[in-house]
This record gives structure tokens, sequence and C-alpha cells, in this order.
């Protein structure tokens, strides 16, 4: 596979070259060794010089720090393979982060980095999720525990820069090779400080698009977008891929099966494959082995899919492969099969469909929110009947994954109206969004605290402890915010045993 290999590979064979000099100095100074033995040295001295000597064009300075070794004794030092949560950030109380050295991580590089930034602020998540992934390809991790759904922009940005720039002198991140990967609210976050700052290598954002853009703003960082098949937000995706393509944005679009959720590792790969060739690209030095493998696996996969008849993943899967290693590896077969897929009479049907059903999905959404507030349990039993017997005989996958967003799409929705209608103390109101919320998503942890919530209200003190109860079975994580709630205050003694 015709990689192109930067000159320089044996550069850190540099100072192995000068401790030899040194040392064989001390050898003929100290010892007996006769005029016709020094010929021999010489030799060896002149094998080790041409070992550590470059050629061709230079590379991309390494960023070696030849006094790491003294500067660490004054420095704090950090668990690598340990998540650490949370460490503050100097002069920033009560702001906070998770932290994650991959377990092969040295002190006297610098090293590229990833920021994730969770809805729900918990840096810790994502950081445990795909820390075996930093391992594999050698990156920082670190979760903003401050970045969330709510918080002021100007906020978050502040946070963000602060991320980049105070964290402790033990760590040593690249400047050149910061990337940024954001899950639903936190993927907007994510894009937001991409547009604002210039020191954003890429971005990641998973589960939502970009936040609301002027026309002239100039995108100059790399993009990946991450959707579920299920998601509600998937529309936004394939409009946002529409719009990157028409401004000739870098970008790519990757989709799963999966709803609204950070995406799992084996997902994820695709994001570190990304920053990885990303980093090869810019200059720095090629790991053939795993760069290999990587491309090896990519082209299994085609031939895989390439006679399916999911001609989206098809084409996905296309540009990937292009978008990840074109100036790296030959791409130009994947080009043209490209092109021609995309202009035959098939694809172009299959779009015309996706966009008929998108269009009536948009159209039921818009429907379904007007009834809400207005039709009883009745009526809303049969809909939902419905949709889901549409679901479980429908053939048509377009169609299905349709169907299946729409209930997604009522849960977050029910969610927000309820969430509206306690704060304003419409209370009847509230107990009838709950009833719709609990036909489309009953297993949502959500349900059972706002009904808990709903029960505090009404002085039910009892029913709500049962409530947060079944929620924490259900796997509600959100405590911070419940810990931050007022209302929240008469079962607050319990919440140590519920958690």
């Amino acid at each position: 596979m015709p990689w192109e290999l930067p000159c320089g590979i044996f550069l850190p064979y540099y100072r192995l070259f000068i401790h030899a000099l040194f040392f064989l100095g001390l050898i003929v100074a100290r010892s007996k060794m006769k005029c016709h033995q020094y010929p021999f040295v010489l030799l060896l001295l002149a094998c080790l010089g041409a070992i550590s000597c470059e050629s061709g064009k230079k590379p991309k300075k390494l960023e070696l720090d030849p006094e790491a070794h003294i500067k660490a004794e004054g420095e704090r030092t950090f668990e690598r393979g340990t998540i650490l949560d949370p460490l503050a950030i100097h002069g920033r109380a009560p702001e906070s982060y998770a932290l994650y050295l991959p377990k092969g991580y040295l002190t006297g590089y610098t090293w590229p980095t990833v920021l994730f930034f969770d809805p729900k602020g918990k840096g810790s998540k994502p950081l445990e999720r795909y820390k075996d992934l930093a391992d594999q390809f050698g990156f920082i991790l670190i979760g903003s525990n401050f970045s969330r759904n709510g918080k002021p922009m100007e906020e978050a940005l502040e946070h963000i820069n602060a991320l980049k720039h105070d964290l402790p002198a033990g760590i040593k991140i690249d400047p050149f090779r910061i990337f940024l990967i954001g899950f639903s609210g936190g993927a907007r976050v994510a894009v937001a400080d991409a547009i604002a700052n210039a020191d954003v290598a890429g971005v990641v954002g998973c589960g939502a698009g970009f936040p609301q853009l002027k026309e002239n703003v100039e995108l100059s960082f790399n993009y990946m977008a991450m959707v579920g098949r299920q998601d509600f937000n998937y529309a936004e995706f394939a409009v946002l891929d529409k719009e990157l393509s028409a401004r000739g944005s870098n970008h790519i679009l990757i989709e799963f099966e999966g709803k609204h959720a950070w995406p799992k590792d084996k997902q994820m790969l695709e994001a570190f494959k990304w920053m990885t060739v990303y980093s090869y690209s810019q200059g720095e030095v090629i790991d053939m082995g795993l760069m290999d493998s990587l491309y090896k696996s990519d082209v299994k996969h085609l031939l895989k899919i390439e006679n399916s008849e999911d001609l989206r993943s098809i084409v996905q899967f296309y540009k990937k492969m292009i978008f990840l290693y074109k100036g790296l590896a030959k791409v130009e077969e994947q080009e043209k099969r490209l092109e021609m897929l995309t202009i035959s009479s098939a694809y172009k049907a299959y779009e015309s469909e996706l966009k008929t059903v998108l269009a009536e999905e948009m159209k039921s959404r818009s429907e379904y929110t007007r009834q809400m507030a207005q039709k009883d349990h009745q009526w809303w039993e049969k809909e939902v009947a419905k949709i889901r017997k549409e679901i479980e005989n429908q053939s048509n996958l377009l169609v299905k994954y349709s169907r299946q967003r729409l209930l997604a799409y009522l849960s977050i929705s029910s969610f927000m109206q309820i969430e509206a209608a306690l704060n304003r103390g419409f209370l009847p109101q509230a107990k009838k969004l709950l009833y719709i919320l609990n036909l489309v998503d009953p297993q949502n942890p959500d349900y059972y605290y706002l009904s808990a919530k709903l029960m505090l209200k009404q002085g039910k003190k009892e029913q709500a402890v049962e409530l947060l109860k079944e929620a924490a079975r259900y796997g509600f994580d959100d405590w911070e915010t419940l810990n931050d709630e007022r209302i929240f205050d008469p079962v607050r003694s319990y919440l140590n045993t519920i958690q």
C-alpha cells in the first residue's frame, strides 16, 4: 500500500548518537587503546551518525523537551490509565473536569487531546466509554463537568479556553492537535468554540448539529457528524450535510444503528481513526503498522457492504474512506465508484424517497405537537399503538426508522412540555403530558423523576421518594441537577440512599 513515509523517521536516534559520542570518548581517554584500534571506534561512530541523519524534506518537528526529567520533579504527577475526576481549574471554582492520560503517556512530549462535552455536564461519562480508544491511539482525554445544557454559551466558551490553556504543568497537549467531541447540546457547544477559535483541529458532533450560523461564517476546522438512524435529530443532519457540501466544507457524515445517545466505542472508533490520520497528514510520524491495519480493515468492510441494498451506507463509506485516506493512500478507485453510484438511477430514487419520508416525518411531528394539549388519553393510546404496529410490520427501513424517530421525538417533546408546565404550576397539564411520555417511552427514567416532582408539588413526599427509587432503577443519573432544585428539599435526606 503506497503510504507516504515522512522523512526524518530516525530523528529520535539523534540523542542516542550524542550519548554514544560521549561514552566512547571516555572509553578512549581512560583506556589503553592502541592507535591501530581507533579506526574501529571511528567506524562505529560513523554508523551511529548515519542512523541519526535526516534526508529529504524536514517533517513537522517532534515536541521533545530535553529537560522534562528535571522539570517533572517540581510538577504534579498524574496516574496513567485511570480517570481522575474531579480536577479543579485554578482560579475558576467551581469549574472542574475529568482527565484520562493514556497508559502509554510519557512526559516530555506533547500529546493530541480530545475535549468532551456531555449535555448533563458529566465529564467522566465519555472518558469511561472511550478510554480504551485513547490507549490504542494515544490521546489525552478531558471531559468538562461545567459545560451542560442551559449554560450560557459565553460561560461555556470561557471554560473551554481554560481547559485548553490552564491545565497543570505536567499535562502537555499539542496545540495543533486539539479536537472537540460533544453529544447533543454539547455538540453545539463544541462547534461554537471551533467557530470562535482557530486553535481547534477538528470537531466530532454527535446527535446534534451546528448552532445557528450566519451565512458568512468561515469554517476553518474539519468536521465529523455522527448520528443514529433512530435519533430524533436525524433529519437535521440530512439538511446539514447538504449545506456543508454546498459550502465546500471539509466534513463527513457517519450514520449508525442507534438512538439519541453517546455513540458506542465501535462507532466512536471512526472518530479516533480520523483524528489519527489527520495527525499523519500534518506531518506527524506515521505508525505504519497501525495505518496499514486501519486501511485494510476498512477495505474488508467495504467488500462486505458493496453488494448490499443499503445504498446510503455504501455512499457514506466511500466518502469516509476518501475523507480519511486521501493524500496518504490511493483512493482513486473509491472516488470513481462513488461518482458512478451517486449518478445512478437507483441512488437518485433512494434519495428522493428519503426526502419524501423526512418531509412526512416533520409534518407528523408538527401535527402531534399540536395535539398534545388537546387530545385525551384514549386518542393517544390509539395513535401510539398505531405507530408501534407500523414499526413492527414495516419492511421498508426508511419508513421504519422514521416511525421510530417519531416516537423518540414525542418523548423529548413531552419531556420539555412537562418541565415547562411544572415550572409554571400547570399541574393538570403536566399530569396529562406525563401520561403521554409514559406511553411513548415507558422505560425513560425522566418519567419517574418528573412524576416525583409533580408529587412534591402536591405535597406527597412518600410517593415522590418511591418514584425517585424507580428513576434510579431505570438509570437516572442527573443527580447534580436534582440536588440544585429546591423542590426536592423535603426529600433531601433520602437522596443519598437512593442514588
